[in-house]
Parts: structure tokens; C-alpha cells; sequence
């Protein structure tokens, strides 16, 4: 992945070294703004579950893309359970919009590159991950709880290269906070490729106006899965793809019970008498 380069002077303030690991991180703010998430959390009955699964030392979270940023809610609750810091990578659209990159950094958001994933893992941080990114978090509600990660394996290849569990996290809910129609990133590059801001989706809602619903937000925490192959085995497509598949397998098997117990299906299987 291309790293980000921002000029010497912004709107902002802001340098292209605060997108890096650490670089614009700001624990004691970071800690204020979770635990201010944490009181919302609480106030909308956010459920948290499995933290307790997460290892003492590196990992990666590995989550479902909801809407906006719902994965506040599950870093907060790590952060208020176990004290450690938690580091979101995010999309590089983030350091495209003024003022809000600098919030995002200060609170724990470094750039998805290959380099600031090493460097957290290496200084054994939690590291939340979105592999389906921007498309995945604005898909149409047909699509709903689906992974559209298309060849994005950066984070096995990271989990392999650092030997580094992944902790799947299923997100149950989010995805229903609005009614998507249609590719808002295909929107986006037709309507704003042609002034050069095709990077932006474009969500188009069902309804004339994008009223959220009202959902209860629920995050489940899946054990964590080990690399299967030694670091060396990172670059190789096959090793990447198998745990990627690994890795799948086992959030959409927390998505299909969260969104089966939710419907009051049980998924035991049919013993004949």
C-alpha cells in the first residue's frame, strides 16, 4: 500500500507523520474520548462479549464493516476492561479531510500501511482491522452482514509476518442503522472522479432522506486463530488465502449465531428419534 504524503504546511496543522504509528497518538486524550464512548455506549445498552478471549500480547481484531464508526464502541470496552491501548487502522480517506484526520490520530487511527501495522505489532498493541473498508461499510442492505473483503489478504499477510494471532469480532446491528441501495463506490467514482474526488462513496438511501434506525448494538469476540505457517510463508498467496479462509469461517460463524439466537433459531443440529 502507497503511504501517505501530505505537504509540509495544512489547513490543519496536520503532518503526514501523525498518520504514522504513534505519531499523532495522544494516550491521555485517546483514554478520555473512550471513556466518554463508554458512557455512551452504556446509555445506548451496548453489549460488549469475549473480551476476555483477547491475548496478553499482540493481536489483531479482525471485524465485520458496519456503518460510520461503531468500532469505537468494542475499543472502548477493551480499553475500560484491560487498560491497554487499543490502534484502529484506517482508511486513507481519513487523511484527505481536514481537522478530522487530526482527531482520528489523537485517538488511536493510524494509516492501513504495511509499516505502521509492524511497528504496533512489534510494541505487542491491540490493532483493530476493517478489512472490507469504506465498500463493505456503505453496502446496500441486500448485502447485509456480508464480507466484501475482495483481495484484500494485507492483514494475514501482516498476521503471518509478525506471528501474530487475529481475533475475529462480529458486529451485529450496525448494519442495520440505515437502508443502502446500490455501489456508493462505483456512485462515487461516476458522479466525482471527473473533479478528482473519486475516493468518496457515495451512499444512496432507500427512503428520501437516510434516517438512522433504531438498533441495539451488540459485539461479540471470537477466540483467537494462530498463523498457521512460519513468518517466511507471508508473501506466499496460498498461505495467505488459507488463513484469510480460516479467518472468515470463523466470523461468519459469530455472525450466523449472533443473528440466529437473535431470530430465536437454534442452530443444534436435528437428532432423528
Amino acid at each position: 500500500m502507497e503511504r501517505v504524503r501530505s505537504p509540509g504546511v495544512t489547513l490543519d496543522g496536520f503532518r503526514e507523520q501523525q498518520a504514522e504509528a504513534f505519531g499523532g497518538y495522544r494516550p491521555v486524550a485517546a483514554a478520555r474520548f473512550l471513556r466518554l464512548v463508554e458512557r455512551l455506549g452504556d446509555r445506548l445498552h451496548v453489549e460488549v462479549e469475549g473480551i476476555e478471549r483477547i491475548p496478553a500480547g499482540r493481536a489483531l481484531i479482525v471485524a465485520n464493516h458496519a456503518f460510520g464508526w461503531d468500532a469505537v464502541f468494542p475499543m472502548a470496552a477493551i480499553h475500560e476492561s484491560t487498560g491497554r491501548d487499543v490502534f484502529v487502522l484506517g482508511e486513507h480517506l481519513w487523511w484527505k479531510v481536514p481537522f478530522l484526520r487530526r482527531i482520528a490520530s489523537t485517538v488511536g487511527t493510524v494509516d492501513g500501511s504495511s509499516e505502521n501495522v509492524d511497528r504496533l505489532l512489534a510494541d505487542e498493541a491491540l490493532v483493530v482491522v476493517l478489512p472490507g473498508g469504506l465498500r463493505e461499510a456503505v453496502k446496500p442492505a441486500a448485502l447485509r452482514y456480508r464480507l466484501l473483503w475482495g483481495e484484500r489478504y494485507g492483514f494475514v499477510r501482516a498476521a503471518i509476518r509478525n506471528r501474530c494471532p487475529i481475533v475475529p469480532l462480529a458486529s451485529i446491528g450496525a448494519d442495520e442503522l440505515f437502508n443502502f441501495v446500490g455501489d456508493a463506490v462505483e456512485r462515487g467514482e461516476r458522479l466525482l472522479g471527473r473533479f478528482g474526488l473519486g475516493f468518496i462513496p457515495l451512499p444512496r438511501p432507500a427512503h428520501l432522506l437516510p434516517w438512522p434506525h433504531r438498533v441495539h448494538l451488540r459485539y461479540v469476540l471470537g477466540d483467537p486463530i494462530a498463523p498457521p505457517f512460519p513468518p517466511s510463508a507471508a508473501d506466499d498467496h496460498e498461505a495467505q488465502r488459507e488463513f484469510r479462509w480460516m479467518v472468515e469461517g470463523a466470523l461468519h460463524e459469530l455472525l450466523d449465531r449472533e443473528l440466529a439466537f437473535r431470530a430465536h433459531v437454534s442452530l443444534a443440529p436435528h437428532r432423528r428419534h
